[in-house]
């Protein structure tokens, strides 16, 4: 039996209470696909511009290829498939000469988590319903009917806050399971002198990619209970 609180049912009770209290179904109308999206406003995308000081530029994606982060242990996914289509090779052998254009081309197989990439709000359910109350079964073999990627393509650009959770507790890395909650987020913020606005964009760092680069094991990196995985890749302050 489980203890009161715990396991399946404990989980679940949480989650309904925690949707009932921060939901935001309907907030922006019943057609609405962008959820907290909705915060960010072209004068804070304008805003968010005045703070480029030096054009430094910090890549946070990570390699796209064979050895990327799947494991199969969700559908059958793989890793990236690279495969060239005409090379150097072809040219150098006369099997390209069409009008004498040479040239390289190929082509890219990969799951979309076979890479860095953003979840739409489509891509959970919970009772059979996502985000606003869509049903799940517009989301079919065929694709996302609503909450798609693409409703939010003009609005993922502002103001961007790293709090950095390692360093604040003086860690290399979490481990994995370790969980962060809104309090240790809202310390973090004041010990690194940030102010969290609404729309801002938060990013969480746990250094779980140094781990796993330290241990050789980006093969290994998702399909575990990694930390801080709820948050692994950007928050949206819903204001």
């Amino acid at each position: 039996m489980e203890e009161p609180g715990h396991g399946y049912q404990g989980w679940r009770k949480a989650i309904e209470e925690a949707s009932k209290k921060l939901s935001n179904w309907g907030r922006w109308g019943k057609d609405d696909h962008i959820g907290t999206l909705n915060h960010v406003t072209p004068e804070d995308i304008a805003g968010a511009a005045q703070f480029i000081k030096t054009g430094k530029v910090f890549a946070l994606g990570i390699p796209l290829d064979r050895d990327g982060p799947q494991n199969g242990l969700f559908g059958g996914r793989f890793n990236p498939i690279h495969q060239m289509l005409a090379t150097g090779t072809d040219a150098v052998a006369g099997q390209q000469d069409w009008n004498k254009i040479r040239y390289a081309d190929d082509t890219l197989n990969l799951c979309v988590q076979g890479a860095t990439h953003w979840d739409a709000l489509g891509h959970i359910f919970f009772d059979d319903k996502c985000y606003n109350g869509h049903d799940a079964k517009l989301i079919d073999s065929r694709g996302l009917s609503v909450l798609g990627i693409e409703h939010s393509k003009s609005k993922m650009v502002g103001r961007g806050v790293l709090l950095d959770i390692a360093r604040f507790r003086k860690v290399p890395w979490l481990k994995d399971g370790e969980g962060i909650s809104n309090d240790e987020l809202d310390k973090c913020a004041k010990d690194q002198n940030v102010q969290i606005r609404k729309g801002d964009f938060v990013i969480v760092r746990t250094g779980q990619m140094e781990r796993c680069m330290s241990e050789e094991a980006v093969g290994r990196l998702c399909g575990r209970r990694c930390a801080g995985r709820e948050v692994r890749e950007l928050l949206l302050v819903p204001g």
